[in-house]
């Protein structure tokens, strides 16, 4: 089975003070339609996700995806369920390519994360749209742009030692969804 690919844009900020080396943000809507191409409309339902949130160390962090051209820059440190979406925390590593990608970040240049994943339990809505019921997740990238836009968007880079920078940004576009519909057999 291939790895697919979606992303949306995030407003990633620099915070100061520690080593200010780590990314947060959301890294895939859940409840959010996104036609994908002329033949997909999908979405992720609540959950698709939780094998990784068990493990997150197993999902790479890349500057654009690795297998199209990209480059390894990190570890992914925490992922976890939101009403939101996915939410992570990677650590990007002390290279160059990390380095200047956290240039780019606080510099606004680089705003929006992508996943890249391998299908798992689908379901057809009644208005055609493929809801991910399950999936593996298997990279997350910072990507020039992304399927989702402004939904799947990093919040922030925070230092080791400071608290999670964002989250006011992450509520109001949180509380500016629509509710997400019961997951069925979840």
């Amino acid at each position: 089975m291939s790895v697919l690919y979606r992303g949306f844009a995030a407003d990633l900020e620099v915070r100061s003070g520690g080593d200010g080396r780590t990314i947060v943000g959301i890294a895939v809507p859940y409840g959010v339609s996104q036609r994908i191409d002329s033949t997909l409309t999908e979405r992720f339902a609540f959950g698709a996700f939780r094998h990784a949130v068990r493990d997150p160390s197993r999902v790479r962090f890349a500057r654009e995806h690795v297998q199209l051209g990209g480059v390894l820059i990190g570890t992914t440190r925490v992922l976890r369920e939101d009403r939101a979406g996915l939410y992570g925390e990677w650590y990007v590593s002390r290279t160059p390519a990390g380095d200047e990608t956290l240039e780019l970040v606080k510099d606004g240049a680089l705003r929006e994360l992508s996943i890249g994943f391998r299908e798992g339990q689908n379901r057809r809505l009644p208005d055609g749209t493929i809801e991910r019921v399950t999936a593996t997740l298997r990279e997350v990238a910072v990507v020039m742009e992304g399927a989702y836009g402004e939904l799947a968007v990093a919040t922030g880079v925070r230092s080791a030692s400071g608290g999670t920078p964002g989250l006011d940004e992450v509520r109001r576009i949180l509380d500016s969804l629509p509710p997400l519909p019961p997951a069925a057999g979840l």
